[in-house]
């Protein structure tokens, strides 16, 4: 939490954040979710995710990175509608 309280005090245009939630329980992450939420009304932010509920809690735009290579990128709201998109890249079904 202090990491993402420090974009806060620094103003940061760009901020680049990598696997928040990973280790953390699920009502942290809402909490965290919550934190950048705040964080995005001034700053762009650049979020690395494989836990596609926070990811699709915040994101805007996607990309889907496989051996170090874009396979598939756009809006969020494509990819949260898409179930064939879901399950192919991500593993997941509803």
């Amino acid at each position: 939490m202090l990491a993402i309280a420090r974009p806060l005090v620094n103003k940061n245009e760009i901020l680049l954040i990598d696997e928040p939630s990973k280790g953390l329980a699920p009502i942290v992450i809402d909490h965290l979710i919550v934190a950048i939420q705040k964080l995005q009304e001034h700053t762009m932010i650049i979020l690395v995710e494989q836990n596609f509920y926070m990811a699709s809690s915040l994101g805007n735009d996607f990309y889907i990175f496989d051996d170090g290579r874009t396979v598939l990128h756009g809006q969020m709201e494509e990819l949260i509608q898409n179930e064939e998109l879901k399950k192919k890249y991500l593993g997941i079904s509803s």
